[in-house]
């Protein structure tokens, strides 16, 4: 006795739930990156002389592969020495990502719950 079993249609359905949740994480990822830029460029803990630190921080989200980034960056060739240097007295990047962390991977999660 035979038994067929045709799983062309759930084939179908988990590719398109696959894409749908890439959707929806890069979503979440991209909103995480910008609540991470605006809160690092108000609460960076130096004074500003030029403005350009602050300016030029910007909150970034990707896709790379199987892998979803989201984090906030610094564009000065000096915001390297703001973020590592001084003891990390100036520093603002890395905790601007360990603040928002728990959050943004709440919101993974919510994200992908939604999809069912």
């Amino acid at each position: 006795m035979k038994v067929r079993i045709d799983i062309a249609s759930a084939l179908s359905e988990l590719s398109d739930y696959g894409t749908r949740a890439v959707a929806s994480l890069l979503d979440t990822a991209r909103s995480s990156a910008a609540d991470m830029e605006s809160y690092a460029k108000i609460n960076r803990p130096w004074t500003d002389r030029t403005g350009n630190a602050r300016r030029t921080m910007e909150g970034v989200s990707a896709l790379d592969g199987d892998s979803i980034f989201v984090g906030v960056e610094g564009h000065m060739p000096y915001s390297v020495f703001l973020e590592l240097g001084y003891g990390g007295r100036y520093s603002v990047l890395a905790p601007t990502v360990h603040h928002f962390a728990p959050d943004a991977l709440l919101g993974f999660a919510r994200g992908l719950n939604h999809l069912k």
